[in-house]
Order: structure tokens, then C-alpha cells, then sequence
């Protein structure tokens, strides 16, 4: 595992990539909130947290009930690991284990992919393509627009087109200084198997090389073995992992 120094660096461009609507600070922490949609952006995250976490649980708990959202925090390395024990006997449920992924960027290949468009704006179809195929509900659609539309990071936008053109995979990239972190990469289910997800990120990590990115990262579900399996292959490493405590 990288060091906490490392994961800061890290974490904050994820921030900016994956912006919340309203941010508050306590004790330490990120508050972080967007209507509610995802967890990265509603949870609160340590950044450089005091040794007063019960002031901060109890400030959470009523700054997302007042907004009516879930009670969340994200645990990563930057947290002290007695924070989640302190969480669990709260009655506080451990959720989605994540592993944060890196690699350098010195040896990514530029050659285009026919397969593979790149846009520098978030167009209508890209927003709703990316809705459709990561199942976003219609609640939830407008919030997940305007987090995108809200990135103030160079942004590229990426969608995997079929012979006939029909889009059926997508994807974004984000940099900022020598990092590019990788984002909403989805393949349709009927056009997964033939390396498509491996072509995705290949042509994402190639525009972040020749924008000047050192390294890549980003973000995958601990039990999605095959997704693990993939961004290990194409050289990939582990990082760090997090997760998140939920309040039942």
C-alpha cells in the first residue's frame, strides 16, 4: 500500500474529478453532499482528521439527516482504523469494499482506436448513454448530470462505438497535473468479452499520456473479480483500499 501522502494526493483529485454540490469541513473531514446521488459524493471522508471523531459522527449525523440523506462515511487509510470500529459498535454497516488502482503511464501506446471516440464536452448522448448503461435511476439523473457538468478538471469523454455506430460502451478521464483518474467506464453486457473495457481505458490513458499524466488511477468494487482481473492485466496495481459504514 502507497503511503498516506501518496493516498492525500490521491483522494484529492478524486474529489475534484467526482465533484460533491456543497462541501463542510469538521474536525477533519469532508462532509460531503449532492442530493444523494452516489456515496462518494455524500459521505464523509478524513483528510486530516483530530483525535475528536465522536464530535465529527455526531456533526455528520445531523447534517445529512437535516437534508434527508443516509449517514455515510468512507473509510480509506487517511481514517485511524479504531474509526471503524467506533462505527460498527455505532450500528454502522460496512459496505462496498474498494481497491483504488495506479499505474504509470511511461509505456501507453497513443495510436487512435477507430472503435473509440473522444470528445472534450459531455454531450446530451453521452449523458444519457452513461445513465442507461450503468442503470442510473431517473431520480437520480439530473444530480448525475450536473456532478459531470460541474467537473472543473480537463475532462475527456469517451464512448465505444459499433460498426453500425451504435454506442455501446463508455467512459471518462480526468486530469489534473500528473495524474489522469479514470471514471464511468461501462460496457454494454451483450458487447462484453472481446477486450472492449481494455480498449476503453487503453485510448483514455493514451489522451492522459499525451496531455502529460505520469500515472493513472482509479477506483473498483473489491468483489467485481473480473473488472480486477482486467486493469491487473493491462498492469494495474493496488493501491489502496476503502470502504464505506452506513448507518441502518
Amino acid at each position: 500500500m502507497i503511503d498516506n501522502a501518496a493516498i492525500r494526493s490521491i483522494e484529492e483529485c478524486g474529489f475534484n474529478a467526482w465533484p460533491a454540490k456543497t462541501t463542510v469541513l469538521s474536525g477533519g473531514w469532508l462532509l460531503r453532499l449532492h442530493d444523494g446521488y452516489t456515496k462518494r459524493a455524500n459521505s464523509a471522508n478524513a483528510w486530516s482528521p483530530g483525535p475528536d471523531f465522536e464530535a465529527v459522527r455526531r456533526d455528520a449525523e445531523t447534517l445529512y439527516r437535516r437534508h434527508g440523506l443516509p449517514v455515510v462515511f468512507r473509510l480509506t487509510p487517511l481514517a485511524d482504523a479504531s474509526v471503524d470500529e467506533l462505527l460498527d459498535h455505532a450500528g454502522y454497516t460496512r459496505v462496498d469494499p474498494t481497491i483504488v488502482m495506479t499505474k504509470r503511464l511511461d509505456r501507453v501506446v497513443a495510436d487512435p482506436d477507430p472503435m473509440i471516440r473522444l470528445e472534450t464536452q459531455a454531450s446530451p448522448h453521452w449523458l444519457d448513454g452513461v445513465a442507461e448503461a450503468t442503470a442510473i435511476p431517473t431520480a437520480f439523473r439530473l444530480s448525475h448530470h450536473a456532478l459531470i457538468s460541474n467537473i472543473q478538471r480537463q475532462t475527456v469523454f469517451a464512448t465505444i462505438l459499433a460498426q453500425d455506430a451504435q454506442p455501446i460502451g463508455y467512459g471518462l478521464a480526468v486530469i489534473e497535473g500528473e495524474r489522469i483518474g479514470l471514471f464511468e467506464l461501462v460496457v454494454h453486457p451483450a458487447w462484453r468479452g472481446r477486450k472492449l473495457g481494455e480498449r476503453l481505458v487503453s485510448a483514455l490513458m493514451a489522451w492522459g499520456a499525451a496531455q502529460g499524466a505520469a500515472s493513472a488511477y482509479l477506483q473498483v468494487g473489491a468483489d467485481n473479480i473480473a473488472a480486477c482481473r482486467l486493469y491487473r492485466r493491462i498492469g494495474f496495481s493496488d493501491a489502496y483500499p476503502y470502504h464505506y459504514r452506513v448507518l441502518s
